[in-house]
């Protein structure tokens, strides 16, 4: 006779670690601080374990940036998908209004907002800068990719990426529910807007 089937595990569904995790640091954060609260400290409060923490971030200031790296994600396969009867810039500026109509304010609005109240200090600085890099870097592999000379498709890469987390910055330092994204990337990519033909 087979023995019976182990019973199964109760837990929290997967899906719902990730989202679990984020509102537990952003609760923390305000109230301890950013620099005072340890990954312990938010998956105890989450609920779950230190290892599903690391399967979905690398630094606990990524949690503050959770929804915007998603949507670069998803930027990276726009371009990849671009149409080729488009300029390259065409097709950067049509992935950047899609990530700025999406990105949801949540932690990254709060970040700016409630620096100081948090102590984020130069984390939140060397966050948003890294960020800036990454996506400049995408965009111009894509650039270069496209036949935009190599040091041109640099310089422009970092340009427009600098225009989008200037505007995200701008987003939530006015209110996120007051203003637009889009609105703001619009005015941030007039000094850039043609560098890629």
């Amino acid at each position: 006779m087979p023995s019976p089937a182990a019973p199964r595990r109760s837990g929290r569904p997967h899906a719902s670690s990730r989202a679990m995790l984020e509102e537990a640091a952003g609760e923390l954060f305000l109230e301890r601080g950013y620099a005072t609260t340890s990954v312990a400290d938010i998956t105890q409060r989450a609920g779950v374990s230190r290892s599903t923490f690391f399967n979905y971030f690398t630094a606990k200031s990524d949690l503050l940036w959770a929804a915007f790296d998603e949507r670069v994600e998803a930027l990276r396969a726009a371009l990849a998908a671009g149409p080729a009867d488009a300029t390259p810039g065409e097709v950067v500026e049509a992935a950047l209004r899609d990530l700025a109509a999406r990105l949801p304010a949540e932690h990254v609005a709060l970040a700016f907002t409630q620096a100081d109240t948090m102590g984020l200090g130069d984390d939140l600085r060397l966050a948003a800068a890294r960020r800036a890099a990454d996506l400049g870097a995408t965009i111009a592999a894509y650039a270069a990719g496209r036949g935009v000379e190599p040091l041109h498709a640099r310089v422009a890469g970092a340009a427009w990426a600098g225009a989008l987390v200037a505007a995200v910055e701008a987003w939530a330092r006015a209110g996120a529910e007051r203003t637009r994204l889009p609105d703001l990337l619009d005015r941030a990519l007039a000094p850039v807007r043609g560098a890629l033909g």
